[in-house]
């Protein structure tokens, strides 16, 4: 059996420079993989095909991701091959912060293994971007800028470990609903990127704060009346440098000083009633066999694999 696990993912910079002839929308963003993770179990069988379980209700397997990106690399590369999946979610759905994604790289990169198939990275990237945009980026993960719908993917040097809670407010917020309010706001001047630039390719938790943005924030802020409300009561929460809405939503992410003010904020929202929190770190690596220790080490309440 191989087993793998999937991080999540933050955004540390987003920006919609316009919408493309194919119906997606242009970005420019900097994606950065995080210490929570799901978790996927792979098992050889004899007969062709996927068999995939999860430890929550997914609905049809066939319209899961995993299985999506699964079945492309089968039938591409290994069509006489088969295999069983057990998918163990605790990234949340729907909250920004890429788990259907990472899930669906994890699968590329796990039975590329399982199988001996010997297939490079940049072949595995170019496969499961045919699935989602942003999935090519968790098949390295670390940080990297990413272009065009989010699959064109510059991996760059590993930045400092940074602190951050993570608040899942129990809201599902849909991406196409997000997109669809900017979309009546598209009057903006696009912002340049500048986190690879001078203090922000250094970055600490002093410094992240002059480089961080998200366009889709404010949308995802209108749309959703509950994650306003959730975001007006944690404006002035301690040991925290900054915050931002996580991709499209509806995850919030803090800035932490350090990893114990970040251990005591994700007691302190549960406690509050206002979601799930989970005190994680960056991280250097995308899927992988192997969760570091440390990450493990400075987990809240909620614990990530």
């Amino acid at each position: 059996m191989l087993t793998l696990y999937a991080p999540a993912k933050i955004n540390w910079f987003l920006e919609v420079t316009g919408k493309r002839p194919d119906g997606y929308h242009e970005l420019v963003t900097v994606m950065q993989a995080i210490s929570l993770y799901d978790r996927l179990d792979f098992k050889t069988r004899s007969e062709p095909g996927l068999a995939l379980t999860c430890n929550i209700d997914l609905g049809p397997p066939e319209k899961n991701l995993v299985y999506r990106a699964g079945e492309l690399l089968r039938a591409r590369y290994a069509p006489d091959r088969g295999a069983s999946v057990h998918l163990e979610k605790k990234v949340p759905h729907g909250a920004g912060l890429g788990g259907g994604s990472s899930d669906a790289a994890a699968a590329v990169v796990g039975l590329n293994k399982l199988w001996g198939l010997k297939l490079e990275n940049r072949v595995l990237e170019n496969l499961v971007s045919e699935v989602g945009s942003d999935c090519a980026f968790f098949v390295q993960g670390g940080v990297a800028l990413c272009t065009g719908r989010g699959e064109i993917i510059e991996h760059k040097a590993p930045i400092p470990r940074v602190h951050l809670v993570i608040l899942y407010p129990n809201i599902v917020l849909p991406t196409v609903d997000v997109y669809r309010d900017l979309s009546r706001h598209l009057t903006y001047q696009p912002r340049n990127c500048y986190f690879f630039h001078g203090e922000g390719a250094r970055n600490s938790a002093k410094t992240l704060p002059r480089v961080i943005f998200n366009r889709l924030e404010e949308s995802a802020l209108r749309v959703s009346p509950e994650l306003r409300e959730v975001w007006q009561k944690t404006s002035a929460e301690a040991g925290v440098t900054c915050r931002f809405v996580s991709g499209s939503g509806s995850s919030i992410a803090f800035v932490m000083e350090d990893g114990p003010a970040a251990q005591t904020l994700a007691r302190t929202l549960e406690d509050r009633g206002l979601g799930r929190a989970f005190a994680v770190t960056t991280v250097t690596v995308g899927v992988s066999e192997h969760q570091d220790a440390g990450d493990r080490s400075i987990r809240g309440t909620n614990q990530a694999g």
